[in-house]
């Protein structure tokens, strides 16, 4: 581990992010909470010092001389570069007395790894400098805050590709050029065309700038925090739900294809297998909910009150609202999906686990793991009755390597390990166990909204500091795809060469 050099990109990449929380100032002063103005200098001018003083550490004599930025350094400078700045992050909240320091470090890591999940209890009361910090803080976390600043430092040269390949969002290194700048201007250029699209049409069917930013910022980047008590459904508006339905798909889909909308190759969509199994298991789902809404389904309760109405219409519209949130895991609601029938609630928390498409800014397993462990687990048990027959795997045109499905049954195998243990920890610290599983689920999937005590009207204020910690933890791990964060824990990672 070439410790000095990390130390260094991270001082350059602290360095450059400290110039974000500037952008405070604008609506500090827009909306005259001039006393949120210390906070925001206070913050702005530790986070300058932190990144001077890794660079002045680190100081190269001979700064021609090349090193090799290899994958152990990435994802060091991965793992690491989430942490540093979830903590920044997490100043504003703090430095301004609005929330308690577990609580704001909490609300910065939902707010950067695109959760959702909040702390707040009353958001309408608080300050519209710090609602747009939280928003601000999902377009940052959504399209990768390491991708954009993998343009920014030239000192990373080949190990630039490392790091795109270490962060969850980037696509599919095939669907984008192969130069790690192109390839980061075509992220940019989707994520900030549809980001200014969405806040447009927003404004247009009646939401005011303020609003529509915040809810743009939170809607391509899948994240889910809101400037309303009720979310979206305060608006009660269909061209809000449709135009924020459309962008919450998008968000789920990988930017590569998005990108190929640029070039006028829309086949692109047809042929991809992953796009495709996304969107049966996003159309079924919004299906079998609508039926299960109106009265298709079986309860043990003789009491005909115990799930609310629903006409045809009005369960096709939450459900179609509800399912695409909560499988590109962003978490916005319109309505009390948690009064659902319990088969819905499942379907709901099925597809969190799903989650969207590989490099998109979604959380979950992604499409195209359960794609891969659904093939698996077909081939295992027709090798049962054909031992002889040798079968090989394929997404579409593409065969599954040996070792690409041990690294993806590695990674589900992994995924429910983490489940497992993290809701044990919830139920440790007195959370009734439907609520313990679902809020890990959606932490880990970083979705935000679960079931019971984290309903979709519900937050998280309520939980013990240690219960924050550990979903802080899992919504972090969930972020950057579990190894990021995961070795760094291991002595054996910091000691190899």
């Amino acid at each position: 581990m070439n410790y000095k050099q990390v130390i260094n990109y991270l001082g350059w990449f602290i360095l450059y992010y400290s110039l974000v929380f500037l952008v405070l100032l604008i609506p500090a002063f827009i909306y005259k909470e001039y006393n949120l103005i210390p906070a925001i200098f206070e913050t702005f001018f530790c986070t300058l010092l932190l990144g001077s003083v890794g660079i002045i550490l680190t100081y190269k004599k001979n700064p021609e001389e090349e090193e090799n930025f290899l994958i152990r350094e990435s994802l060091a400078f991965v793992g690491l570069g989430w942490i540093i700045i979830t903590i920044l992050g997490a100043l504003p909240f703090y430095l301004s007395e609005n929330l308690s320091l577990v609580d704001a470090i909490f609300e910065s890591i939902s707010g950067y790894t695109t959760t959702g999940a909040t702390t707040v209890h009353d958001i309408e009361a608080f300050p519209k400098t710090l609602l747009f910090w939280r928003a601000f803080t999902h377009f940052l976390g959504g399209v990768g805050i390491v991708v954009i600043f993998v343009s920014i430092l030239p000192y990373i040269g080949a190990g630039g590709r490392l790091l795109l390949e270490s962060e969850s969002f980037a696509p599919d290194i095939r669907s984008v050029k192969p130069r790690i700048k192109e390839s980061v201007k075509q992220i940019l250029l989707v994520y900030l065309t549809f980001n200014a699209a969405n806040i447009v049409l927003l404004m247009i069917f009646g939401m005011n700038f303020f609003d529509a930013v915040c809810h743009a910022f939170s809607t391509l980047a899948t994240g889910g925090f809101s400037t309303r008590q009720m979310s979206i459904g305060a608006y009660n508006s269909l061209p809000i739900e449709i135009i924020t339905i459309f962008f919450m798909f998008c968000g789920a889909t990988n930017f590569g294809l998005l990108y190929q909308i640029y070039h006028g190759n829309f086949k692109v969509f047809i042929k991809n297998v992953e796009w495709k199994v996304y969107v049966l298991i996003w159309f079924s789902s919004i299906v079998l909910i609508s039926f299960s809404l109106v009265g298709f389904h079986g309860t043990f309760s003789q009491d005909p009150t115990q799930f609310p109405s629903y006409s045809i219409g009005k369960a096709f519209r939450d459900s179609a609202f509800t399912v695409t949130s909560l499988m590109s895991c962003t978490g916005f609601v319109t309505a009390d999906f948690d009064t659902w029938p319990h088969f819905a609630k499942w379907i709901l928390m099925i597809i969190v686990v799903i989650g969207g498409c590989a490099g998109s800014t979604a959380g979950g397993i992604k499409t195209i793991r359960f794609t891969i462990v659904c093939k698996l687990l077909f081939n295992r048990i027709t090798s049962i009755f054909q031992p002889r027959t040798i079968k090989t795997i394929r997404v579409g045109e593409q065969v599954i390597s040996e070792e690409t499905q041990k690294a993806v049954t590695v990674f589900v195998v992994l995924w429910i390990f983490i489940i497992a243990i993290g809701s044990l920890a919830l139920c440790w610290t007195g959370l009734p166990i439907l609520s313990a599983i679902s809020s890990v689920i959606v932490c880990f999937s970083n979705c935000g909204p679960g079931l019971e005590y984290v309903g979709g009207y519900e937050d998280y204020s309520f939980l013990s500091p240690l219960g924050k910690s550990v979903l802080s933890f899992i919504m972090l791990t969930g972020r950057v795809e579990l190894y990021s964060i995961l070795a760094l824990f291991l002595p054996s990672f910091w000691r190899g060469k």
